[in-house]
């Protein structure tokens, strides 16, 4: 669910500030490098025991994927002039990383959990950017509501704390430097 999650939010932010056509591209290959292909590379590295043990670290390979190519998509947006809101998607998925990476020094955090916090903020925000007037409010207010929905079914599996302090952190890193860098993207 984490790489849906930052699949959508990756499609979504180029829309923010290039024309559909150019922005496509754009979010479609962010959606499927960052998003989808270090789940699925990780899931059949498993499925085939393939899958080979890494030095300590208390993010998922799933995670680590991500931010590598993360790091390496900042580069192509910059040297092709890539639109700046997908960067800010790109840092917030690295900010929400580094937040997972130091908590789970001390407890044990769920980066699905960072995940629907950063989405929280971010699609919420995205939607209503998106859409003007009532139709960018529902759909914002939908977004977040799904995702929100989502965390409250995450409370009943125990450690309601341990959730909500990652969704909270999630929130906070991940949706405010979306919001932070997209205040200067504009």
């Amino acid at each position: 669910m984490s790489a849906l999650i930052w699949s959508l939010i990756l499609l979504a932010a180029p829309f923010l500030g290039f024309p559909p056509a150019a922005a496509l591209p754009w979010g479609a290959g962010a959606a499927l490098l960052m998003g989808v292909f270090p789940a699925v590379l990780v899931t059949y590295l498993q499925h085939t025991n393939d899958l080979r043990s890494l030095p300590p670290s208390s993010l998922p390979p799933a995670v680590l994927g991500a931010a590598a190519l993360a790091f390496m998509f900042q580069r192509l947006i910059l040297w092709l002039d890539g639109p700046l809101p997908l960067s800010a998607a790109v840092f917030a998925l690295l900010a929400a990383a580094v937040v997972l990476l130091v908590a789970n020094a001390f407890t044990s955090w769920s980066w699905l959990d960072l995940t629907l916090g950063a989405g929280i903020v971010i699609l919420g925000s995205t939607a209503l950017l998106l859409f003007p007037g009532l139709a960018g409010t529902v759909a914002g207010v939908v977004l977040a509501g799904v995702l929100a929905l989502s965390l409250t079914a995450r409370l009943r599996q125990g450690r309601p704390a341990g959730h909500l302090a990652a969704a909270g952190a999630g929130a906070a890193a991940g949706g405010g430097v979306f919001l932070w860098l997209l205040s200067y993207a504009q």
